[in-house]
Parts: C-alpha cells; structure tokens; sequence
C-alpha cells in the first residue's frame, strides 16, 4: 500500500467519497481531452488510419472539394485564405518519407500555396479540366501533397477545386477546412484580418499519441481477440458482373441515391426498443441484403470508424476514419429485431477492441491470401452525419454550390457511405464507390434500390424473419415475371398417334424413316405399327399399361414407339447395353405388361420378371394381324412414356410424360425450327435419352424423314460424319461431346443445329453456326425435352447462355424458400409449362418434394419443378447455367462452381469435351481436377496458362488428367462414377521414369522436384507454367552449376525452359567442356584475356521486329517471361541480364557506365529496322539512358517503354539499412509473396542490419543459393538502387517515350516529361509495381509494346 493510499484510506467518509469523484471526473476529462501537443514539429509515425491506406496497397484515395463560385470573386482572398487555412494545420504541410528504415510523417514549417487561374470557354471546360486534375496520382513524398486550381469561366463564374489525399484528410476534415476557408475569405474580403483560435493540437499530435497509447501487451490482447473472432470466415462471394482477375484492381466511379425519410424514422424509433443505435439498424438491413445477395449467413464487412473521441481533435484537420471489422451471424432466420440486437453486440465489441492497426490485424488474422481481393473484407458500409457547412449565408456575395467531385478508384470491391440529412423525418444520401472491373453502374443502382425496399420492409415488420421480408420492388417483380414465361399458344388437345396418323393420311408414300440406306414410307411404317399394337393387345397390353422397348436401333424401334403408343401405353425405353439386373430392376418398379426385344438383347433382359416378346420369333406371326388405325386408345392426358434417370439414392426413378406435353413441344420446335415434310432429322439419340423424343416425332408428327443412325454408326465419327453427309441431314440435336469430332463444313445441307445437355464453348458454337441456325437447349427429363432455348448467332468466346423459356413454359430462378431473387443472383431454376412432367412413378414424396404449386400463378397447370440446377438471370432476362446446386465445391474458404471452369477450359484452342470435378485426398484435402480430352500431355502446361489469364488462381485446377475421352451415361452426359482418380505421384508429362535419361532422372529427381515442391512436374513441363518463379530459376541455375559442373547461358534456358531441354543442354555443354579440359594452351591464356562483355540473351526468336529489355535491379531477366510470351508470335525478345562487373563502378558513374556497355553492343551489331527498348523499374531508366547513347552517338532514336520506373524516387540518400530492407521485399514480392509480413521489412529496422539471407528464411523464404551467390545478387541490387538514385539524364532525349505508371506514391511522368523532347505519352496501369506482369495489367504493357514497334 502507498502512502497516498494509506491517506486515502485514513480520510473520513465523506471527504473520501468527494476526493474520490473528484479525480474520476479529472481521469475522464483527461481521457476525453485524449491528444496534447507533443512540443515540437520533428518526424512522427504514420497514425493507424494512415498505416491502413499504406498497408491496403491501393492509389492513395482523393477527397476532392469542388465549389463552383458565382458572383465576384477576389482571387488574391482565396489564395490568401487558403494559405491561412494551410498555416493552422500540420497536416496539409506534411510528406511521407522514409526515416530510420519506417515512413513517417514529416511536416515543414511552411509551404508555398498557389492558387493558379486558368481561364476556360465553358462550364463543361472547366469540369474536364477538374476531371483530369483529380486523374493524377498523389505523390506523397512532394510538398505540399494536395493540390488546388481556381477556374474561370466567366469573370463572375469560378470553378475552385482543393483536392486533398485521403492520407491527411477525411470527410469531416474537410468541413473544417471549408469553414475556415471561408472565415477567412470572408474576413480578407472586407479588409479585416481573420480571427481564428489556434487548434489546441496538430494531426501528429494524435498519431504520436495513439503510437504510444497501447503497449505490447495490449496489441498482443488485442489481435489474440480478433484471432479468434474472425476464425472460419468464408469469403463473400458477392455476385458480380465480370469474373476478378488475378489481382487486385482499383479503378472506380460513384453513384449517389436518396434513402425516404419514413423508414429511417422507423429505423431510430426500433433502434431505440432495442437499446442500440440507429446504425446498428441501418447495417443489419446491409447485412440482409448481402445475405440476399450471396445466399451467405455468416458475414465480413468492413466499416468507418470515426476516431474523434476527444475534445482536442474535434477541429483538427487529418485523417481520423479508420476501418473496423463486423462479423454479423444471419444463422437460424431470425427476426429483424433479433439481428439488430446482434449487430449491436458485434459492434459494440468491435469498438472494446479497437486501437490494433489494421496490418497487425490482418498479420494476427492471418486470412487466406488471395491476390484478387483485399484482406479480411471487400466490402464496406458506413453511416455519417451530413455537413452543416452553410456556404450561402457565410459568403453573401457568392452564389456558392458543390459539384460532384469526380471519382478514378476504388479501393474496395464496394463502399457504401449513408449520409443522414438533419431535420427530423429528413431522408439520406447514399454514396457507392465501386470496382468498375467487377460492377456495371446498373447493377449498383439495383444493390441500393434493394437496400431501400429492404429498409421499408424490415423496419415496417421488425419481428418477422428475415426470410420473409421483400426486397424486390413491384418493378422488379413484374419484370421476372414477363421474362420468366415464354410466347402463349393454345394447347392443342390431341396425342401423338393422332398427329402421326394425320401425317401418314397426307403423305402416304413420303419417306418416313431411313436405317442403313433402307427407306421406310409412312403407309408402311403406319401399317406395321398397327399390326404390332395388335400384337401387343393380344399378350394383354391395356390402355394405361407400360410396355418395355430393349431394341437395337433399326426399324423396329420407331415402329415399337408407335405401336405402345396406338395399344393406349406407354412405352418404357431400356438399354440393351445395361447389366440385366438394373434392367430388371427398371421393369419391376415400372410393372411392364411385357417387354419387346431383340434376340441380341437377350442377356440384357434374361432376368426381367415380365413377359418378354422377341419380335425376331413373332414377325411371321404379327404380319397376318390387320393393319388398319385401331380406334384411339390414349387421350392427351395419358402418360406416353416413362424415361427411367439415375437417383440421388443409387436406384433409378422412372418420370412420367404425356402426350399433351409431347404434342406442344413438337409444335414449337415446328414453329422454332420452321419443320417441313422436306425435312431430314438424324436419328443419334439413345432411346433412353429424351432426346430420342424430339428426333423421332420432329420428324414423324410433321410428315419429314427419320434418319435413325444405327449402333455401328452412332459409335464411329467416321461412320456418323459419311451418314449425315451421305443422307444430307437437314435438322440435328447432338451432345456437344460428339460434335468436336465431326467435320461441320462438310454438311451442306444442314439448317438446324440443336445441342444441349452438357455446357459448350464458344469455339464450338463459332465453328458449328456459319450458314445454319444454331441453337442451345436446356432441359431435364423432368419435362418433355427442352424448355428453354437460346439462338446462337454471331461469334461467341463464352459458353453462350441457355436462354429464355420456349413456348407455354415458364422459368423462374429462386432462393430455398421459393422466392424471386435478383438479376445477376444465383439461383434454383424452377421450371413449368405444358410440357412439365406429370411426376414420379411409385414415388409419391419425391413428386411433392420436387414438383412444387406454382406461388406466382405463371404456369400452365400450376406446378412447378425444382431442377437443382444453378442458374442466375442477365440484365435482359436470358439465364446462364451455372452448374448443380449439389455439385458447388469449396475449397479453402472459396466457393467454386466447376461449371465456370469448364467455360473457361472449353475456349482452349482444340480442346475436347472436359470435365471439372473436386477430389479429396488421403489427407481430406480437397482438390479441383480438370478432365481433358482432344490434347496432348505435352499441351497442359498451356492450358493452365490459358486458364490463368481468365480465372483467379484459386480457381484453376491443382490436378489435369489429359483422357482419350471422358466416359458417359447412355444419355450422353459425363458419367462421374467412372472418372479416374488423379494420382498425385504421377509425373506431369505421363510417361514412365523408363523414358527418361539419367541427367533427366537427376534433375527431375534430385532438383526440380524440391525445388517446387511437386512430385508430379515431368520432363516437357514448363518451368515457370509448373509454379517456378524468378527466384527459383536464378536457385535453379545455381543448383545445375554445383551439381553438375557445367553453367548453361540465360539463352539456352529461355529456348525451352524444361528438364528435357535443360538436361540435353548439361550433357552438350559437359561434353564441350570435358573435350577441352586437355588442352594447356587454354589454361595458361585464360586468366590473363580480358573478360568479353556479357552478351545479350536471345529469349524468343521471331521476326524482324524486336523488343529490347534491360534488365531490374535484381540482375536477371526471368521477370520478363510473361511478357515475353504474351507478345504477339513474330516479335522477337533480347534481354541485357546485369554484368558483375558493373558493381565496380561508383554509383554516380554507373548508369551511364553500364549503359554504354549494352549500348555498344547494340550499335556494333546494328538495330533492327522495327524495334523499342523496354525496362521495368532500374530497368526503365537504364533504357532511357541506353537510348540517349544510342541518339547521341548515331542520332537513331528507338522508342522507348519505362514500365513503372523513376530515377529519383528517394527524397533522402539511401542508406545500407534501407537498401537491405529493399533487397529482401523485392525478392518476396518477385516470387509472389504478398501481405502484412512482407510488407512490415520495410518498417522493420532489424532487417535493415540483418544478414539478407537470414531475414528471408525468417520470412519462410529458402534461397538456397550459397553465400557467395547471394553476396553477389545483394551486390547487384546495392550497385542498381545507388545507381538509379545518383543518375540525373545529361541531357534530353528526343525519340518517342512511353511511361506507363503503376505505382501510387511517384510522381513519373512529370520526371520523364521534364527529360523527353520527342513524342511523349504516359498512362496509370492497374495494379502495383510488382504486378505489371500480371493479368490485370499485361495486357496493357503489351499494348504500349506493340505500338511502338507499329510507329
């Protein structure tokens, strides 16, 4: 116990108790004043807010403030109180530089403040002068950081912008400085001098003290927290309109709604009932919406948090939002009052654990990384209150208004901000910055105006579930209602037989059916039938009964069809080619009257309960029965036929069809495909297959011809492909696995091209529709064929969609609760229509299960039937299959639809029917392996390219399987049960150890496949295709000199970067080297012959045009593959790799010095007639200066690319510290490695003194190079970094430059315009410094290459 306790203790009560409340109330003032002035204006640390923007790696954000000013303006008062504004705040006089390894921030005692006046003709002038000034990127390390123009339109119209980097300004700032701004105007307009009391402290007062604020222990405590909190959290697939690329893209816009008053008031009055606030309401009704949205119930947002807690900071000028984490749990369906008091709980706990910086989060978090997105959330949501500023009644003698500052990024997926109007019962403004790469402007508006009805809805009912609560407005509903139905026919009430009978009454002698060259005419074909349905009579067959068909196909099968049909059954198809206990299982659960087969079809049949018919024993016998029409034994309501599907449970399930639903649907596709008797319909389909129906009564209930393609036919192209082209088939529906195998240009008489059944490419579609009308259909055997149908015209690079509902039918796309969800939402499709099955037979409780009343009334026959299909609906209603609902996979958090994936693999050039599936392993794991047909092994690596540049990686499948052909179901379709496993021991290429030589062995054995970590990697694989990246290849390179003893060049890896090409190489060049190892003359001159200069390295031979690049500050060349490879094919590619012995010249001679080297080469050899130098980063510069020499000394002047680079990026000298913090995250960025570890070497000064070698495998990074190859990359990059800093262009250069610009924190391309007197361009690529090789922005590079080498 201390004394003053002890003093305390010994007080009287009530003396005690004063003392007591006294110092609380002083502790609670302290704790609210919270900043003081630390004293003196030196460095300090970026504040938590800051670090946040820093670790997000995006464009430092504007917060532009545009007023347009009407009335006579007094320019040299603006400019005055803007500098007076300037001179209060710290924060507008403060830098971010590098200091002692960290950034801080460095605030100057004063800064110039210009207020330039540019004169325009017009108002829309002047915007688009604002439009381009807000473009340009800020450049933190330049003072002042923000930027201000003044306008002039006419002299009493002005347009005044102030834009300032979110860095050192927030939304409320920006009040205060509007406020003062004017007081100040105000005051110097009249003559005055302004009279503003001084900020009691400045914005670094509070970084300093929020730095000190928490110690260890407390940030340990903290990140423990939210460790746990966020444990689990699934990835929010929110829907989008484009996939994400590979990485992260930032370019943005905003839109802005109004939010009604009426149900904000409902929203404070609940908030009140509960105890919470009037935000808890507002993001619980978010959070809805992205349940809605993404069928998700546990969700991540992120959201602003204001941290002006303290009277001191109330008028400070900074940025003081930060960002905080919600987990909102939407499990169990509650009530809207129940997920209010959730969301309460969530924040109010959020805000017990603030004060972590958002990158020590994310480091305690430790999410899933993926490239794609940001880091524990993409999206946010954020309520403020909006800004009193009066400007009017401030500023008399101005008409003052905002305009809508322009928005260029976006730093997350979507960023919602909720602006409360003052007054009551005043509505809101809503904000929404978004990702333009991932959203249309459309479908914003649609998000905001669900949230609106969302609103009006849960806060008008708060104790219903929220699964009841509407979000579609009327609008809404109406418009997928009208989508949802196809065209309105009356029903014709007849059936099949009387239709066919009618075409045999008019066309007695037309062909009928054709097997095998044989033609069969309708009178004869209509005589046999009715002869067997004599027949059939006669062994019992009643109206109502099933009959089974195991038929191979000749004549008899159409024949057969007809003939159950006339008797008043149906028919029950079964494969001759199935095991006869399944077949027998089919025939006692259908309970067949009796079976018609063939004498072939014995064994299928031979454990059938029911009486079975050989018609080969009763032909003789059936020909003496009449063959006159019977009377009509069926009516259209009476079942045709039972197609028997496989069960989730393993045993089939027989669904019954009518003749009404098959009268319609050929009634329709008559109309679609404008049938006429002239006709000729290829006969493909197994009878098991619904198709079957649409290929024989298209032709037969139309008067056209049956072309039935026999088993021989079916199972030979060869056969298929002489059989359409000999019997000039005007109408198919073929499996889209079948039609990469024909040749489509040989059929000239084809018109119609159905297809369906599984997803197909565009290529397909592309190379299928030239000169016929093409075609895609959907449709289970739940109803009769197809229902939903889709043209295909045009030039496709997709899977085209499956379309819109055919005639009678409808298609709606449903949540589980049998609600309308919205456009671009993934959904259930729920289909109905006059072709709707009538239900399952014996299987009553799957028949309610899946055949459900029709809720919206659109149906023909009120019910609806629940496919378990994947679907979402496009802007203008046509749908998109997505997959099966129970065949979505997750994997490490992301939801995948292999659906997707196979779209993606189908656009591969050649490719055949493919198949994606997930696999687990022994581990549990699961895996996404890709089933391919139609390429080589050798070919997989390019496929996984191709997929790379159209899907994020977690999306492209770990295992490739390369097959003859993928096994299907009698119906056609990819038969999963019989897929192979993939074998994860297997090497890549899928050949045997036996095939390989012994430096091949060695290599793959005893380098490559520890090296990347994958026993599957073979011989022909591609190194950098396999997962090599730049570090690997320099380990790799190292790893052949020490284990083989022999250097192979730069130019022999790039040939072929494989083990069988780089194994041939070790043993030519081992061989050369052995063959000269004898002679003496050799070993004496060596040493003393000068060194030659280190030669270009040829990377892609190709034509006369060539691509010159000069090599990073890493040394090597490797970071240029996938530029290389994405250049057009005849573009030829030279790197300059880095010479040793440019580490020998000082910094400040060693650019000029290292580029007359390449220089040299380049001029003594001659350019080529077409061709431009290119570098990225040290890379860049020493491009310009190589150009420079080149026009100094012959006067050419190639064009010139500087892929992110700057000369002068440092304000300060480098010290070794910070360029061995630079070294070890440039290596970790190269090869890949990304987030808050690797990112805080920059901040860590430990690994500024640090053996380089250390601090990587501290990052978990294993070089394994030795010392001395080490040694000499860091020396590499030391001699590059102090070169690049020193080097200042003597002089300008004056041929074409190209910049293209990355970065967000350097200001390049007024460096590079200041030194290029020729034509000169600049342009913002997306990503970062470390992604200019990526998806996201190679595209451009290659652009900006490709039109140099044009000019």
């Amino acid at each position: 116990m201390t004394d003053m306790t002890h003093h305390i203790t010994t007080l009287p009560e009530q003396r005690r108790t004063r003392f007591l409340t006294r110092l609380r109330e002083h502790a609670e003032t302290v704790a609210r004043r919270g900043p003081t002035s630390r004293g003196h204006t030196g460095p300090t640390p970026l504040s938590h807010e800051q670090r946040t923007l820093r670790f997000l790696d995006h464009p430092v954000p504007g917060t532009p403030v545009c007023l347009r000013l009407r009335g006579r303006l007094d320019p040299g008062a603006l400019r005055e109180a803007l500098a007076s504004t300037v001179a209060r705040h710290e924060a507008l006089r403060t830098t971010i530089a590098e200091r002692e390894g960290a950034p801080m921030q460095v605030i100057a005692t004063e800064v110039p403040v210009d207020l330039p006046l540019t004169e325009v003709e017009s108002i829309a002038a002047a915007r688009a002068l604002i439009e381009r000034r807000t473009a340009e990127p800020f450049d933190p390390g330049r003072t002042p950081m923000w930027r201000a123009a003044l306008i002039r339109v006419e002299p009493d119209d002005h347009l005044f912008l102030l834009d300032l980097p979110a860095l050192v300004c927030d939304s409320r700032s920006r009040g205060v400085l509007m406020r003062e701004l004017v007081a100040f105007y105000t005051a110097l307009a009249d003559g005055g001098t302004p009279d503003q009391p001084e900020p009691p402290v400045q914005y670094p007062d509070y970084a300093r003290w929020q730095h000190d604020r928490l110690g260890s222990a407390d940030l340990d405590r903290i990140g423990a927290y939210w460790r746990g909190k966020l444990a689990g959290v699934e990835v929010l697939e929110f829907p989008t309109d484009r996939p994400r690329g590979e990485t992260r893209t930032f370019a943005g816009d905003r839109a802005r709604f109004t939010i009604g008053g009426e149900a904000l008031r409902r929203a404070d009055e609940l908030a009140r009932q509960v105890n919470a606030s009037p935000y808890d309401v507002l993001v619980a009704t978010f959070c809805t919406l992205l349940h809605r949205y993404s069928g998700l119930d546990d969700l991540v947002i992120g959201s602003p948090n204001e941290n002006r807690h303290h009277d001191s900071v109330s008028s400070v000028v900074g940025r003081f939002t930060d960002l905080r984490v919600l987990r909102a749990d939407l499990s169990g369906d509650p009530t809207f009052r129940e997920l209010v008091r959730r969301v309460a709980r969530v924040s109010a706990e959020a805000d017990e654990h603030a004060g972590l910086p958002f990158d020590k989060l994310v480091e305690a978090v430790d999410p899933v990384v993926d490239p794609s997105r940001s880091p524990v959330f993409q999206i946010v949501f954020g309520v403020t209150d909006a800004d009193t500023t009066d400007f009017a009644a401030a500023l008399p003698g101005l008409d003052i208004s905002c305009e809508e500052g322009p928005t260029h990024t976006s730093c997350f997926d979507m960023s919602w901000s909720l602006s409360r109007r003052p007054g009551p019962g005043a509505g809101a403004d809503l904000a929404v910055e978004f990702n333009t790469r991932l959203f249309d402007a459309e479908s914003i508006a649609r998000f905001t105006r669900h949230y609106d009805g969302l609103l009006h809805t849960l806060t008008a009912a708060p104790d219903a579930p929220l699964s009841t609560a509407e979000m579609l407005s009327p609008t809404d509903k109406a418009f997928l209602t009208e989508v949802a139905g196809g065209p309105v026919r009356p029903v014709r009430e007849s059936t099949v037989v009387a239709e066919f009978e009618a075409r045999a009454a008019e066309t007695p002698d037309g062909v009928a059916v054709v097997v095998s060259g044989v033609e069969t005419r309708y009178a004869e074909l209509n005589a046999r039938a009715n002869r067997l349905a004599a027949l059939l009579r006669a062994h019992g067959v009643e109206p109502g009964a099933r009959v089974g068909l195991c038929l191979r196909r000749n004549l008899d099968l159409p024949t057969a069809i007809l003939a159950v049909l006339k008797a008043g059954a149906a028919y029950v198809p079964l494969d001759t080619a199935h095991p006869s206990g399944r077949v027998a299982e089919i025939a006692e659960d259908a309970r067949l009257r009796v079976v018609l087969a063939h004498a072939e079809a014995d064994k299928a049949v031979s454990e059938v309960g029911a009486p079975v018919v050989m018609l080969d024993e009763v032909r003789d016998a059936s020909a003496a029965l009449p063959d006159d029409n019977p009377p009509l034994a069926a009516g259209p309501d009476d079942i045709a036929y039972v197609i028997y599907t496989s069960g989730s449970t393993g045993k089939p399930k027989g669904v019954l069809l009518k003749h009404r639903g098959v009268v319609n649907f050929i009634d329709s596709t008559r109309e679609l495909f404008e049938l006429t008797p002239a006709d000729r319909v290829l006969g493909f389909a197994s009878s098991t297959f619904d198709v079957s129906v649409f290929e024989t009564f298209s032709a037969l209930l139309t008067g056209a011809r049956l072309c039935l393609a026999t088993d021989e036919e079916r199972l030979s192209i060869e056969r298929l492909q002489t059989l359409m082209e000999q019997a000039r088939i005007t109408v198919i529906d073929l499996p889209p696995t079948v039609m990469p195998l024909l040749t489509p240009e040989s059929f000239t008489d084809l018109r119609i091209a159905f297809v369906g059944g599984e997803a197909f490419s565009g290529e397909l579609v592309n190379r299928w529709n030239p000169g016929r009308r093409l075609f895609n259909g959907y449709g289970p055997t739940e109803c009769t064929v197809t229902m939903i149908v889709e043209e295909c015209g045009g030039t496709w690079d997709t899977s085209p969609p499956i379309g819109l509902p055919m005639t009678n039918h409808v298609a709606h796309v449903l949540d589980p609760g049998l609600r309308q969800v919205p456009v671009g939402v993934p959904g259930e499709l729920v289909i109905g229509g006059a072709g709707l099955a009538h239900g399952y037979l014996n299987r009553d409780e799957l028949t309610a299960e899946k055949f459900v009343p029709d809720p919206f009334g659109t149906a023909p026959g009120g019910r609806l039937y629940r496919t378990g299909d994947l679907v979402k609906r496009l802007p203008d209603g046509r749908l998109v299959f997505l997959g099966r609902i129970d065949q979505q996979v997750k994997i490490r958090g992301l939801r995948i639809e292999p659906g997707e994936v196979e779209s993606a693999l189908t656009g591969f050039e050649g490719i055949g029917p493919v198949s994606v599936r997930a696999w687990s392993d022994d581990n549990g794991d699961q895996h996404l392996v890709g089933c391919l047909t139609g390429i080589t092994e050798q070919q997989v690596p390019a496929v996984r390219e191709h997929l790379s540049a159209l899907l994020p990686p977690y999306m492209i499948p770990s295992f490739f399987m390369v097959l003859d052909e993928l096994p299907l179901t009698s119906s056609g379709k990819v038969d999963w049960r019989r897929l192979p496993a993939p074998d994860p021991s297997r090497p890549g290429e899928g050949h045997g150890d036996e095939s390989l030589t012994e430096t091949e062995r060695r290599l793959l054995r005893d380098v490559l496949t520890p090296l990347l970590h994958d026993e599957r990697i073979g011989a022909h694989d591609d190194f950098f295709l396999a997962g090599g990246n730049s570090l690997q290849a320099v380990q790799l390179m190292s790893a052949i000199h020490r284990r083989f003893g022999v250097e192979i060049t730069l130019g022999d890896f790039f040939v072929s970067p494989t083990v069988a090409h780089l194994a041939a190489t070790i043993d030519a060049v081992g061989a050369a080297s052995r063959a000269e190892d004898g002679d003496p003359v050799d070993a004496l001159t060596s040493p003393s012959r000068r060194e030659p200069d280190r030669a270009p390295v040829v990377m892609r031979e190709a034509g006369p045009a060539q691509v010159i690049l000069l090599h990073p500050s890493g040394g090597e060349l490797f970071c240029y593959i996938p530029l290389s490879r994405a250049l057009r094919g005849d573009i030829g590619v030279t790197g300059f790799a880095a010479d040793p012995r440019d580490t020998e010249v000082p910094a400040r001679e060693a650019m000029t010095a290292t580029a007359a080297r390449i220089a040299r080469s380049l001029t003594e050899t001659g350019l080529p007639a077409s061709c431009c130098l290119a570098g990225w980063s040290y890379g860049g510069v020493l491009a310009f200066e190589v150009a420079r020499q080149i026009e100094e000394n012959t006067g050419e002047k190639p064009p010139v690319i500087l892929l992110d680079a700057a000369y002068d990026e440092d304000s300060v000298p480098l010290d070794e510290a910070t360029v061995r913090q630079r070294f070890v995250h440039d290596v970790a960025r190269l090869i890949g490695r990304e987030g808050p570890e690797v990112a805080a070497v920059l901040d860590d000064p430990a690994a500024g003194v640090a053996d380089v070698g250390k601090t990587l495998i501290d990052l978990g990074i294993e070089t394994d190079l030795t010392e001395e190859e080490l040694a000499a990359r860091f020396a590499t990059f030391r001699c590059s970094a102090l070169s690049m800093q020193a080097y200042r262009p003597p002089a300008p250069y004056g041929g074409p430059v190209t910049v293209l610009v990355a970065s967000p924190h350097i200001a390049m391309e007024e460096q590079w315009r200041a030194v290029c007197s020729g034509p000169f361009r600049a342009e913002r690529v997306p990503g970062d410094h470390y992604t200019l090789f990526t998806e996201s922005a190679i595209g451009r590079v290659v652009a900006a290459i490709e039109e140099a080498l044009a000019s």
